[in-house]
């Protein structure tokens, strides 16, 4: 990524949150994430659908209406880190091919520049089309959605419960700690990568 122009703000408006039974997942909600950059507004993840107006208040805190959002890239198609979608009317959706998006959806194979700051980068493992959104802002951000659910999985150094591949959601963990200073997972509150302050 090029360094043009002031850098984006990376804003978390909710913090992802996952329940268990055991190792069963009972319930669960995605991180919200808001990069703002100049004028425009990107959003990662929406959230699950039950938790929309909790997101309509976070966004209003803000100073934000849904419809400010100009785009939305879904970290993969999961309902719970999709489900508030149709809140967006005037935004433009991103998701990766391998998840099948619906007509209307910009969809991607690879790693795709949205800004000079903002890059979607492919990060499988959790679903074949899962992608992150790497910031340069104040730090190296990772928006990682299932990539990296939770810091217990980066600290413990486990792929996500669910996975099609276990050495590729490894590999795809590595790449995103090895950039980044920031952690935003998906069902977690932020966190730093160990040794990047």
């Amino acid at each position: 990524m090029t360094d043009r122009g002031a850098p984006p703000k990376v804003r978390v408006l909710r913090h992802g949150w996952i329940v268990r039974d055991g190792s069963r997942v009972v319930d669960a909600s995605s991180s919200v994430t808001l990069i703002e950059e100049g004028d425009h507004r990107f959003l990662v993840d929406t959230g699950a659908s039950k938790d929309s107006d909790a997101l309509i208040c976070a966004l209003s805190e803000v100073g934000l209406r849904p419809q400010d959002i100009d785009d939305v890239v879904n970290t993969h198609l999961h309902i719970d880190h999709c489900g508030c979608n149709d809140l967006f009317t005037n935004a433009r959706f991103h998701a990766h091919a391998s998840e099948a998006p619906p007509l209307g959806t910009v969809r991607f194979t690879g790693d795709v520049d949205l800004s000079p700051h903002v890059r979607v980068v492919h990060t499988p493992g959790h679903t074949r089309g899962c992608v992150s959104v790497f910031v340069e802002s104040d730090t190296r951000y990772a928006i990682c959605g299932d990539a990296l659910p939770t810091e217990a999985n980066y600290r413990s150094w486990v792929p996500p419960g669910i996975h099609f591949d276990r050495s590729l959601a490894l590999a795809s963990m590595g790449l995103i700690v090895g950039w980044a200073q920031t952690v935003v997972p998906g069902h977690d509150k932020p966190f730093t990568v160990m040794g990047k302050k």
